[in-house]
């Protein structure tokens, strides 16, 4: 996997053979791990059931989460087709009928505003934040198949969340916290190079912490490192993992719940951190998502995100009906 860095890769990289994809990513926690928002715009779904039963059928699309205390009040994944989203190639901008996306000299702005099922309940999240600094990866073209953009991972931003059902509002809330914002994209088929991985992120006091383990997989790494807060990242090198705690989810799904990560900076320094996944926020049929609780070194706590995939179960033909109860498509 093509690893990159910068708001300066984070455009429409124009992917369109069969199971192609590019999803860009935002989330936040508030610092007591009460709310927390997902929010993710695609160009092609990896996890649509039409898009895995026909991997020509290109839509665009969007998933939003909120989360209050470990549970998921609201949730929101559909699709629209491509000609009525617009997605550029040059600069990081992403507009369809439920969703935009965009990046400019003054702010990044990420908001999705959709139904949560058939009835009349609806979700907005609005995520605004600074425009990014300009540490990254000079843009390049992508050394691999799949490549994963750290595009913004550490941004001061303003959350605020809007749940409305058929007799009125029923969440009105609004917090500020560090966000997180990654971009990830593949040629081929995520299921067709991918087993499972392991992925999280954690804002401490000094740096965000960030990693990405994909095993058993033809596109096997292990990454683990940080950004600074003016958005440099430094990939740590001797990277350890412990995969501490087994378990088995309802839906079969074989995972640990604590990892323990270790590296060595540019200075020689040794960092460790440990993410403990006790909060399930939303347990799926190829997925688990956390509200993580993190300890950095010997003397930091923080909350953060992280999740568990297995990304092989995308290829049985058992799964799609999993998928369809929440999947809609716009005309």
């Amino acid at each position: 996997m093509h690893v990159l860095s910068g708001i300066p890769n984070d455009h429409c990289h124009q992917l369109n053979g069969p199971g192609a994809y590019e999803w860009w990513y935002v989330d936040a926690v508030d610092a007591a791990g009460e709310w927390g928002v997902v929010l993710i715009m695609f160009r092609g779904m990896p996890m649509s059931p039409d898009y895995l039963r026909d991997p020509a059928s290109m839509h665009g699309g969007y998933a939003l989460s909120v989360y209050h205390r470990g549970v998921r009040l609201a949730f929101a994944f559909g699709g629209h087709p491509l000609s009525s989203c617009d997605y550029s190639s040059e600069t990081p901008n992403i507009v369809m009928p439920t969703a935009r996306f965009v990046a400019d000299r003054q702010q990044t702005v990420m908001e999705i505003d959709a139904p949560c099922g058939a009835d009349a309940r609806r979700a907005r999240v609005h995520v605004r934040m600074p425009a990014a600094g300009g540490h990254g990866t000079s843009p390049d073209a992508l050394l691999d198949a799949h490549a994963w953009i750290l595009a913004a991972a550490r941004m001061q931003a303003s959350i605020t969340i809007e749940i409305d059902e058929s007799d009125g509002p029923k969440v009105r809330h609004a917090f500020e916290a560090l966000a997180y914002h990654d971009h990830n994209l593949g040629s081929r088929a995520m299921q067709s190079d991918f087993h499972d991985w392991y992925w999280g992120r954690v804002h401490a006091r000094d740096a965000t912490y960030v990693f990405l383990a994909t095993r058993r997989s033809v596109d096997t790494m292990l990454w683990f490192g940080r950004v600074m807060p003016d958005g440099m990242v430094a990939q740590f090198h001797d990277v350890c993992m412990d995969l501490k705690k087994p378990m088995v989810s309802m839906f079969g799904l074989f995972h640990h719940r604590r990892i323990i990560l270790s590296g060595t900076d540019e200075s020689g320094r040794r960092h460790e951190v440990e993410c403990s996944n006790g909060e399930v926020c939303e347990d799926g049929p190829f997925y688990q998502r956390y509200i993580s609780s993190w300890r950095i070194g010997n003397d930091e706590r923080a909350f953060g995100m992280s999740e568990y995939m297995n990304v092989h179960r995308l290829s049985k033909p058992w799964i799609r009906p999993f998928l369809r109860l929440p999947w809609m498509v716009s005309s």
